[in-house]
């Protein structure tokens, strides 16, 4: 009804009126920093200077996605060390992995030769294409992490092998990239092959749930109501309204509050004078039925495929089921894997995970780090991506 209503107003009056009335009796003038508003290439340009090509590419998946990739190389090389690919977290897009300029993970990477590719999931700001489906349509975002990681990982990663000429990559997944990571590689044999090692930060298989008591009490509900309460297509798009209409402040600060309020985080590890750049490229478009998806998981304590049948009951773990949806099998995953977790992150349940994997894991755990500072804290770059670095020459 809301959307019905404000789509009325926007067709009587101009948008840019519209822009300048509630910032003149809201919030007031909006700071004119342009890396604000900046797409990938543009803000890689930007941050990380001449010496770098930065390309999009496209790909389509079997069932019609349109995905967009983005690649970085240094000009001035006669050879590349070897192949990354880098993988986004939920609501974001691969934005997000360079938003930190020469102390992000992609610009070392480039500036030690490395080809590193960054992915897009289905639905976020450079997959927002389908060859039959418009977004406008529940059919475009009927999707979730099944989906995400058994067509769109193996199609970007296949297209970034057949582009670069290399029969194998290092995968670097952030949250629920991870889990896109896990799941792709777990039930696809010949994807793992492809893979020289697998490095997850902030793992995301089993989660804890939301710190908040009463929003958690949402992920115990039926799926029935999470719909209602938010559709089935886009999640909270109103958040791009938000960041387009607010002051950098103002922004800054909601960022700020939403994150402790749903996940206890303080984000003392991220620099004040960066949130700006940031939080401006944190968020990109994913499915509603990709958070229902999660809080399935949530649910029922199992690193599984989607329900389909959202009228059942969530069972209590441990008691009598009428059918199993299966499981992503941790344990077949035939290529190295590497952890790298925090001591303050609220959201993944890294015990479990570790009795899933081989004793050959590699792990590292960052005792300070939240669940974010693995892409953005001040001192990843010194404490962190090194040792990424390092894990990916040893396996090349």
């Amino acid at each position: 009804m809301s959307e019905a209503f404000l789509s009325v107003i926007w067709r009587i009056l101009p948008l840019s009126f519209l822009e300048q009335w509630v910032q003149n009796v809201f919030v007031g003038p909006k700071e004119s920093d342009p890396n604000l508003e900046k797409d990938f290439v543009e803000l890689a340009e930007s941050l990380f200077g001449p010496e770098f090509q930065v390309q999009e590419h496209h790909t389509v998946t079997k069932d019609g996605y349109i995905l967009g990739i983005h690649r970085i190389i240094k000009s001035e090389l006669s050879g590349k060390k070897g192949v990354v690919f880098i993988m986004h977290g939920l609501m974001q897009s691969s934005e997000a992995w360079i938003a930190s300029g020469k102390r992000s993970l992609p610009y070392m990477l480039a500036s030690e030769g490395y080809e590193v590719w960054l992915g897009n999931n289905r639905g976020n700001k450079y997959s927002h294409k389908h060859i039959r489906y418009s977004p406008n349509e529940n059919a475009f975002w009927d999707f979730c992490i099944d989906n995400l990681a058994l067509d769109d990982i193996p199609t970007m990663i296949n297209y970034v092998l057949q582009t670069s000429g290399s029969t194998a990559l290092s995968y670097i997944g952030f949250s629920n990239g991870t889990a896109q990571g896990f799941a792709a590689l777990s039930s696809n044999p010949d994807i793992a092959k492809k893979v020289n090692i697998f490095i997850a930060m902030a793992p995301c298989t089993r989660v804890k749930g939301l710190s908040n008591r009463m929003v958690r009490s949402l992920t115990t509900s039926r799926p029935g109501l999470v719909f209602l309460l938010f559709g089935r297509r886009a999640l909270l798009p109103e958040t791009l309204f938000w960041r387009k209409m607010l002051t950098t402040p103002v922004y800054i600060y909601v960022v700020d509050r939403c994150m402790n309020f749903l996940f206890g985080w303080n984000l003392h590890n991220i620099k004040p004078e960066e949130k700006p750049v940031l939080y401006s490229h944190i968020y990109s478009f994913s499915s509603v039925k990709t958070l229902v998806h999660w809080f399935q998981i949530t649910r029922v304590q199992r690193f599984q495929m989607f329900d389909s049948n959202l009228n059942a009951d969530n069972f209590e773990q441990g008691s009598y089921r009428t059918y199993l949806i299966p499981n992503y099998n941790l344990a077949a995953i035939n290529c190295p894997i590497a952890l790298f977790y925090g001591g303050r992150d609220t959201i993944p349940d890294v015990s479990f995970l570790l009795t899933q994997l081989p004793k050959s894991t590699f792990q590292h755990k960052e005792e300070d780090y939240e669940h974010i500072d693995f892409m953005w804290s001040k001192n990843a770059h010194e404490r962190v991506f090194p040792k990424v670095i390092n894990l990916i020459s040893e396996y090349l």
